[in-house]
């Protein structure tokens, strides 16, 4: 049992509630405490076993060795999902458009319908990844994943093709909120800011693998099965084996990392205690459900997320663009290629800034839609002869990911309690869904070959619009940081609360704990400060 505090220590949840202990060991009424079972996951634990805070040394040496364990499988995840969701785009050049006979309408229709699996999926997938253990539910989705890819190969007309995509975006829609749920149980808030950047480098630098894989398939001559079967092949099978890799090796969660001894799991999560969000917590809270619902951030950044991925468009559609400029087939992949490396190096960049800077997210993002707004006006204003202008136009879109990557971690960063982040989460991703069912449909057939309504639109809704969202989101969470420092001041706000236990004889055991361990929202916490 955790040592009960000084007498008159006051706890506090939501405005001022408060709880006195005098020297009988007496709790008032109105104290911010909560059935056990209702209790952070890392409860459990601390039950268990009695630690101090991680020295700076201890710290570090946790921190490196969770890096090395968990890092590495959300990069391979992330990249992998790229790839995968290239598959289309690369296999239009390698002959899915002829073998399956499609039109450049059924072609734009199959890329929108995975988002719309994406987006339906999205709220039981998140209810799922409260539910049970993250890492084996993430692994199940990434080998059925993989096998929904294989089922590309024997179909060979639109309706076919059509039911595969949006069974495949049912099975996606877990991975990326599964990679941020496993990010805030392992990691500070500013390890996640440079983490998520690092991840989505890793990942958007797959228009390098999906070029050389395209090329190299172009190579294979096996009669009937085409490249672009190859390549489907290639990639589901690569899925799968990562799905049970993922299954054997990832943790669910610092208290389930057999890597770790058992203190130094507890001073694991006592290492990201600033976060002031906890662990899980596996029981669905109605109450946090709702507020994250009337929450005016949490839909700032749903609309951040539709307005940003308008223009997403243009990861399945590169291949097709770039041909379009001019250039062979072979050049095609191999200058998609450079994309990747150009994804790569902004991401890597906004990354090794947010390393040496502390609440900069929103000036990095801000900074970030400069060169994508100069895509639009490259792509609107070159004449058609320049193809190595409008290809540059193309390549200087790979800035877009840095915002994205960014303001996705800070939605998650900015929410506390299980239920209301998995929310968050969800409301966010089905943003994404939007977005990406829009996108594809804004390169209509009868604007080709510039497209120049569509890069208008991208230019408007997906640059500016979203870089407007961002100083809203900066300056409306500032803003708060500072009502709560004000309140601090004028209030005596603790840091613990109160957990009741009903023992087998029917006698009430109060346990005084951390107030991470209570499964608070960031709303209920005033000690919580918004990361920027």
């Amino acid at each position: 049992m955790v040592t009960p505090p000084e007498k008159n220590t006051r706890y506090e949840a939501g405005t001022k509630a408060s709880a006195t202990i005098d020297d009988d060991n007496w709790v008032s009424s109105n104290a911010p405490k909560l059935p056990d079972r209702y209790a952070d996951e890392s409860y459990k634990l601390f039950s268990e076993v009695k630690v101090a805070d991680p020295t700076p040394e201890e710290g570090i040496v946790i921190r490196n060795k969770l890096v090395w364990r968990i890092l590495p499988f959300l990069c391979i995840g992330y990249h992998l999902m790229f790839v995968d969701k290239q598959t289309l785009g690369s296999s239009a050049i390698l002959g899915i458009l002829k073998d399956a006979r499609l039109n450049a309408d059924q072609f734009n229709w199959l890329t929108s319908i995975f988002y719309f699996g994406y987006m339906i999926a999205e709220f039981p997938q998140n209810w799922a990844l409260q539910r049970f253990p993250v890492a084996k539910w993430l692994a199940g989705n990434l080998i059925i994943w993989g096998a929904i890819t294989l089922l590309h190969i024997p179909c060979h007309n639109f309706a076919s093709l059509f039911v595969v995509r949006l069974l495949l975006g049912l099975a996606e829609a877990c991975i990326v909120p599964s990679f941020l749920l496993i990010m805030s149980m392992f990691f500070t808030y500013q390890e996640q800011a440079v983490i998520m950047p690092i991840m989505w480098s890793i990942g958007n630098s797959s228009p390098i693998t999906s070029g050389l894989l395209s090329y190299g398939v172009l190579h294979i001559h096996t009669g009937h099965f085409a490249p672009w079967k190859w390549l489907m092949f290639i990639c589901g099978v690569i899925t799968i084996i990562f799905g049970a890799f993922v299954y054997f090796m990832l943790p669910d969660s610092p208290l389930y990392a057999n890597f770790l001894t058992k203190e130094e799991r507890a001073k694991a999560v006592l290492r990201i205690k600033d976060n002031h969000s906890g662990i899980e917590q596996k029981r669905f809270k109605k109450e946090q459900f709702i507020e994250a619902i009337k929450d005016p951030k949490t839909w700032l950044f749903a609309a951040h997320s539709l307005t940003q991925e308008m223009a997403n468009g243009t990861a399945t559609q590169y291949s097709l663009l770039i041909k379009s400029f001019g250039f062979t087939v072979l050049q095609t992949t191999l200058l998609g290629a450079v994309l990747g490396a150009m994804n790569f190096l902004s991401l890597a960049t906004a990354a090794l800034v947010l390393h040496y800077t502390r609440n900069s997210r929103a000036w990095i993002s801000l900074f970030a839609y400069i060169p994508v707004a100069l895509s639009s006006i490259l792509l609107l204003s070159l004449p058609s002869e320049n193809r190595w202008g409008l290809v540059a136009g193309i390549w200087v879109r790979s800035a877009t990911g840095v915002p994205y990557a960014i303001v996705m971690i800070w939605a998650a960063n900015a929410s506390a309690g299980h239920t209301k982040k998995t929310t968050v989460i969800a409301l966010y991703h089905i943003g994404y869904g939007l977005g990406n069912i829009i996108s594809p449909q804004l390169f209509r057939p009868q604007w080709k070959p510039r497209y120049r309504p569509t890069w208008i639109i991208i230019l408007v809704f997906a640059a500016v619009v979203p870089a407007i969202i961002v100083m809203i989101l900066r300056f409306y969470l500032a803003h708060e940081n500072e009502r709560r420092d004000k309140m601090e001041v004028e209030n005596d706000i603790a840091d613990n609360g109160i957990i009741e236990t009903i023992n087998p004889d029917g006698t009430k055991e109060r346990t005084i704990v951390d107030k991470n361990q209570l499964d608070l929202t960031d709303r209920q916490n005033l000690k919580f400060r918004y990361v920027l």
